[in-house]
């Protein structure tokens, strides 16, 4: 066989197998395989006592054959959710990533809330396992939306899903909203509190801008209070160094006194305060990110993106079709204890029974019992079968003795009165969901309470708050400019952002600051260019025109440039002559040695390769700014 038809082959049901039973949850109950298989299994031993995690593990695999880490890793992610895995004992940190227990010493049991949401044995699909000795759900009939309010993440061939968790009551309110036909908009809430800017989310397929909680102490002092989503103090703390090492912030000391809640402590060095520095771990470290969601999930086993409001509508109609499905099974309950209540008192009160001591062939009991009970056949449900009759002729004479109608026909009253209630129930189907949900809020919602506030994140531009560390040195004598010439001129200070601006004697160019730089020694002006008043900066240049022999001012801005790359300013008949940053006047001489001034605000800031302004038609002997 051809090897590319092979790869082929292999490939797509390696793909497919990859995205269909490993990485992406289903939009029905938010499982990926082996999460479901662990909460299956959970079911399977439950007898309300907390189960060693290595046992429910073992028990998984007959489920899962991919071995026992991945069950253990999965289990433990689930029950850090707090939603459906009540925990006993260590497993892990949220805040500071340290590991789990091994999972011998760790224990789980199911929570009330899996038992309310998902657990519905009767109207639950079964499929085979792997190897065809058990038995496992195909899906849960979950009555909310649980990828919505856990998340999931997952990386498949060619796609891959990241949804982030909301906060159950929230998502249980907008499911309550959506059967009511109200308006609403869901946000993530992460179990790790911080900022969240939720403008650009896209209503679950764009991304989110998440910051960590920054407190003041004192001028000296910040502590870090809660984390972004994903982080931990130790990732935290480590792109903190980073960015210290990288000279970005100053920071004389951290501590972390991470306990039941996150504290990181920051100490600030001396001439550095707490409101420039909360600014700069925004920008340069992970106390802020950028999330980027995807909400991609398996729907009848094929991977569809949805949005928010649509998981919402979905789950909206979802809920009521297993809350129907359930009331139509509790009905065939009741119907058949009604029907059996009332056949049994038929062939009790109307003596029936005694029929048996008529009847000489065994034969003959059933179809005559039968047709004596088929003369009533009116107060049946449903048909009367041969079977029912069987049932009847095992009732012991001591029941058929001590048989009180009075009793059984008060019981048949109070099921046909729950049957009326379950009929009721059945006909008003989006009262009795949205009347579910309401009781879920009251039962749950005190414990999932927001933990994340929603706030607009106005971010500083990071050359606007980066530092100007660097000290830049100009040596004219070898036409060098750089941060490591230091018996040369000083300059100024710069930032990572700014560039060194060379004016030569037609033209301008940019260079980024490094070490050492060639630009020129003669005829050479060098100076700091700041990136973030480039817009405001004018530079004024005093040059002689040699065709008429005049003395002109042109004032211009750089508005946009590209470094390296040179600009002229002076056209080939131009002599370079003064320039100045920031003068008040120009000052110029006649040759009658008359001095006089001229203030700049006279002379108009125009471009770059515009003529100047004329200073005097006369003929001059010496002009400089001053």
């Amino acid at each position: 066989m051809d090897i590319r038809t092979v790869l082929k082959d292999n490939f797509l049901q390696y793909s497919s197998y990859v995205i269909k039973d490993r990485a992406i949850a289903s939009v029905v109950d938010g499982f990926k395989p082996v999460q479901r298989r662990i909460i299956h299994s959970l079911f399977e031993m439950h007898d309300g006592n907390f189960h060693k995690v290595a046992n429910v593990v073992g028990n998984t695999m007959k489920y899962h054959p991919h071995g026992d880490t991945s069950i253990y890793e999965a289990l433990v992610n689930i029950a850090n959710k707090d939603l459906f895995i009540e925990k006993q004992g260590n497993f892990g940190n949220l805040f500071t990533g340290d590991p789990a227990s091994a999972s011998r010493y760790i224990e789980c049991r199911l929570t009330p809330l899996a038992f309310d949401v998902l657990y519905s044995k009767e109207i639950t699909i079964y499929e085979s396992s792997y190897d065809g000795r058990n038995n496992e759900p195909l899906l849960y009939p979950a009555k909310i939306p649980v990828i919505l309010i856990q998340g999931s993440e997952g990386i498949a061939v060619g796609m891959a899903a990241k949804i982030l968790p909301h906060n159950f009551n929230e998502i249980l309110n907008a499911v309550k909203s959506e059967l009511l036909g109200e308006s609403y908009d869901i946000y993530p809430d992460f179990p790790t509190g911080g900022i969240v800017d939720v403008n650009e989310y896209a209503d679950g397929n764009g991304k989110v801008l998440v910051r960590a909680k920054i407190e003041t102490i004192d001028e000296k002092t910040i502590v870090i209070r809660e984390l972004p989503f994903g982080e931990t103090t130790e990732s935290l703390i480590s792109s903190i160094e980073k960015a210290i090492r990288k000279n970005y912030i100053k920071v004389s000391s951290i501590n972390d006194f991470t306990a039941e809640n996150v504290a990181i402590e920051l100490s600030l060095p001396r001439g550095v305060y707490a409101s420039e520095v909360i600014e700069k771990l925004y920008h340069y470290t992970n106390c802020q990110i950028s999330i980027s969601v995807n909400l991609l999930l398996l729907s009848e086993r094929y991977p569809v993106v949805y949005t928010i409001k649509d998981l919402i509508k979905f789950h909206a109609a979802h809920l009521q079709k297993v809350l129907k499905m359930e009331l139509e099974l509790q009905k065939s309950k009741i119907l058949e204890k009604i029907f059996y209540k009332t056949l049994e008192q038929i062939f009790i009160e109307k003596k029936i029974y005694k029929l048996l001591e008529t009847i000489s062939k065994e034969e003959n009991i059933v179809s005559i019992i039968l047709s004596e009970v088929l003369r009533y056949k009116e107060s049946f449900s449903r048909e009367v079968l041969k079977e029912d009759v069987e049932n009847l002729l095992k009732i012991p004479i001591r029941k058929i003795s001590l048989f009180d109608i009075d009793k059984n026909s008060k019981d048949i009253k109070i099921l046909n009165k729950e049957l009326k209630s379950i009929n009721s129930n059945i006909s008003s189907i989006r009262g009795y969901s949205i009347n579910f949900i309401d009781l879920l809020l009251a039962k749950y919602s005190k414990e999932h309470q927001r933990k994340t506030e929603i706030s607009l994140i106005k971010s500083k531009n990071v050359k606007e708050i980066a530092t100007k560390n660097m000290k830049v040195y100009l040596n004219l004598a070898e036409g060098f400019v750089g941060t490591s010439l230091f018996d040369g001129e000083f300059i100024g200070n710069a930032s990572y952002y700014d560039k060194i601006l060379v004016f030569r004697e037609n033209s301008y160019v940019l260079k980024n600051i490094e070490d050492k730089t060639f630009i020129d020694k003669k005829n050479v002006c060098a100076l700091v260019y700041d990136i973030n008043n480039s817009k405001e900066q004018i530079f004024s240049i005093i040059y002689l025109n040699k065709l008429d022999n005049f003395y002109y001012v042109k004032r211009f801005k750089i508005d946009k440039f590209i470094t390296d790359k040179v600009y002229e300013f002076l056209g080939e008949n131009d002599e370079f002559i003064d320039f100045s940053l920031n003068p008040k006047f120009v000052e110029f001489s006649t040759n009658k040695d008359i001095v006089k001034r001229i203030e700049i605000a006279n002379f108009i800031v125009k471009s770059r390769s515009s003529i100047g302004k004329r200073i005097s038609n006369n003929n001059l002997k010496k002009v400089k700014f001053k």
